[in-house]
């Protein structure tokens, strides 16, 4: 079963919430200081993107009565700047730009906890569909030249993605299994940096989020072969899916804000409203949701975290396989 169509229904309960504590916040004790917005992985990547977006969007509106810091606390495949959120414990003015890292970092023996006991939650505001994507001057056209070439010559062909045993090198392994190949799956610190070495020609494709592309195939110099999506994207109708292609897998990225465990439950509430109000402004809409090709959601709460409960199997199976599952 898709884990999506369990969360599909509007957020009654976070409206309720929400109607009744908004009259409030103005008289909250939050926030009383600065804001450390961390991201925990390098500039230019999806995750730095959202928190630039959400952060952008509430200063725009003069939503926040203290500033809103972004950090990029890189590392380790984000383990740097979640252990750093983790150890914030009980400290409401640290919050993050949350991956399935939450998830599987725990399940991988690279964080001492997960969204259940080190992390809270704030809300999930989309959902990513990885894709795989080459330059225009690349010779593979199509998914199925790409996938002829790297039968022709296993192990030769260069994938690069954001970290390793992470979103994209679980696609990676995914995909070869799916297809009956063999890649060369090559990590980097950020999207970002996914994007500049597949500009530069350093890798033969690159496993990204539409967000982290989006601008060179607006320009032309970039297309997009496949996506690992159940059915074709609304605004990309062009892009296949793997599975139609005979290469069955589906693998998608959820993108939120956390905080650390034991936040204040002013702080928590005042959060939700804060990315509430982001998430219904049109530059969200259009500038963020549409243009990334994403899917929007609004979870929070134990709607949230049974999400990313349902995705743990997933994450263990994939893991184990390629060795990076903590035992």
């Amino acid at each position: 079963m898709n884990p999506r169509r369990l969360f599909a229904a509007p957020v009654l309960c976070l409206s309720l919430l929400l109607a009744a504590a908004e009259p409030a916040l103005a008289q909250a004790p939050y926030p009383s200081k600065n804001i450390e917005v961390v991201v925990p992985f390098a500039p230019g990547g999806g995750t730095d993107n959202l928190m630039r977006m959400i952060t952008g969007i509430m200063d725009e509106n003069k939503w926040s009565p203290v500033a809103l810091n972004v950090n990029n606390r890189a590392g380790g495949s984000g383990t740097v700047g979640y252990t750093y959120l983790i150890n914030k414990r009980g400290d409401s003015h640290v919050v993050a730009g949350a991956t399935p890292m939450i998830v599987s970092g725990k399940l991988q023996g690279r964080l001492t906890g997960n969204h259940r006991d080190a992390i809270t939650v704030l809300m999930i505001v989309a959902i990513d569909e990885l894709m795989l994507s080459v330059r225009t001057e690349s010779p593979f056209k199509t998914i199925e030249d790409f996938v002829g070439a790297a039968r022709a010559k296993p192990g030769v062909l260069t994938v690069g993605g954001t970290g390793t045993h992470n979103e994209d090198h679980i696609f990676a392994h995914l995909f070869e299994q799916a297809a009956n190949i063999k890649l060369k799956y090559v990590p980097f610190n950020s999207g970002g940096e996914v994007t500049a070495a597949l500009m530069g020609g350093h890798i033969d494709a690159g496993v990204m989020n539409p967000n982290e592309i989006t601008a060179q195939v607006e320009a032309g110099k970039a297309r997009n072969l496949a996506v690992a999506s159940r059915k074709r994207i609304a605004d990309a109708p062009d892009v296949p899916t793997f599975a139609e292609k005979g290469h069955v897998f589906y693998w998608e990225q959820m993108r939120g804000v956390v905080g650390p465990a034991n936040m204040a439950p002013e702080a928590v509430v005042w959060w939700q409203v804060a990315l509430k109000n982001v998430t219904q402004t049109k530059k969200w809409q259009d500038e963020y949701i549409k243009r990334n090709l994403l899917t929007p959601t609004a979870w929070v709460g134990e709607e949230a975290n049974r999400y990313l409960d349902s995705i743990t199997g997933a994450y263990e199976s994939a893991l184990a396989a390629l060795g990076g599952l903590k035992k």
